[in-house]
């Protein structure tokens, strides 16, 4: 990989959608995962970052820094500290910064409110505001309308007027279905608190928040109690990252048959129970790390069932690999 990517600019990126990666590898550039600081609520760890671009700078030239905010899968919402030291870092690296906040209508704990970088980056003032590259998306689908409108928008902060003629031609020919662009110019211009439509738009957001915090608090509380499974406290976004244990035989049997450990998890979960959960592998994981992706978005009553059946499957799973 170091001589035939020696040239190429690379993305760096954190626990992430496959997507991401699908992306970098699309636009010609090499995908560098950066560790997330697991023990401390998914926190990015500055020094750590520093160290991974120290890495990749060996085989190609980091260009772009993506920050997924609030997390996905993680569920972390990223503090005004952690932000400004971001910022900062992109401006010492020369780096594009991608923030992915898709996810904002989704930080639903009033004590970990999203902040957006382009206030962040506004409110930290000079020289910052008018030197950091800042490019922000985000998507209908992730927000409170729900999946399916395939619409949203993204804003470019700084970004050179040559640059930006390219996203003009581009954007002529892509174009959002009829319902996903009412859905955008609402979301762009929401209902005021004096029109009819204003209670029914701020009941759908507020208990969408309402939904995701009381599922993310059973989530804490059942696989709290579940020994051999630990998962940080989730803030925001639609997924749970929970952390398990799995013995040494399950890993030999995994190797056998080829798979990745968290999928043989998931599988003979599959297999067993009908319940569906995406390995942790598919985000990218700490090395001797197990994860599995679990969604927020289920009703409350099926999510319980879901939870009382993985506990009792992992321990049965655990016993019978000891």
């Amino acid at each position: 990989m170091r001589g035939r990517h020696s040239r190429r600019a690379c993305w760096c990126r954190c626990r992430a959608p496959p997507l991401h990666a699908a992306a970098a590898g699309l636009a010609g550039a090499v995908a560098v995962p950066y560790p997330l600081a697991e023990e401390q609520g998914w926190a990015v760890a500055g020094e750590a970052l520093r160290q991974v671009l120290r890495q990749a700078r060996v085989r190609c030239h980091p260009k772009v820094l993506c920050i997924i905010n609030p997390g996905d899968p993680t569920g972390h919402v990223l503090s005004r500290q952690s932000m400004e030291d971001i910022i900062r870092l992109v401006a010492e690296e020369h780096l594009l910064l991608l923030a992915d906040e898709v996810q904002q209508e989704r930080a639903f704990l009033p004590g970990c409110p999203f902040l957006s970088f382009k206030r962040v980056l506004w409110e930290m003032g000079a020289p910052l505001v008018s030197t950091v590259q800042l490019v922000s998306f985000y998507s209908l689908s992730k927000g409170f309308g729900g999946g399916g409108f395939r619409a949203g928008f993204f804003e470019l902060v700084n970004i050179d007027p040559s640059v930006l003629k390219c996203f003009y031609t581009w954007g002529m020919s892509v174009y959002p279905s009829i319902l996903g662009q009412v859905m955008l110019e609402m979301a762009m211009e929401p209902p005021l608190p004096s029109d009819p439509s204003y209670p029914a738009f701020n009941e759908q957001r507020q208990g969408l928040r309402r939904d995701l915090a009381h599922n993310a608090r059973r989530v804490q509380e059942v696989l709290g109690r579940a020994p051999g499974i630990c998962c940080q406290p989730v803030q925001g976004g639609a997924r749970a990252f929970p952390r398990i244990q799995l013995p040494p035989r399950a890993l030999q049997q995994a190797r056998v048959l080829g798979l990745e450990p968290d999928v043989f998890f998931c599988q003979e979960l599959r297999e067993a129970t009908g319940v569906v959960l995406a390995p942790g592998s598919e985000f990218g994981q700490p090395e001797g790390t197990y994860h599995i992706g679990l969604s927020l978005l289920l009703p409350a009553e099926t999510l319980e069932r879901v939870l009382l059946t993985l506990t009792r499957f992992h321990a049965a799973f655990l016993h019978s690999f000891s």
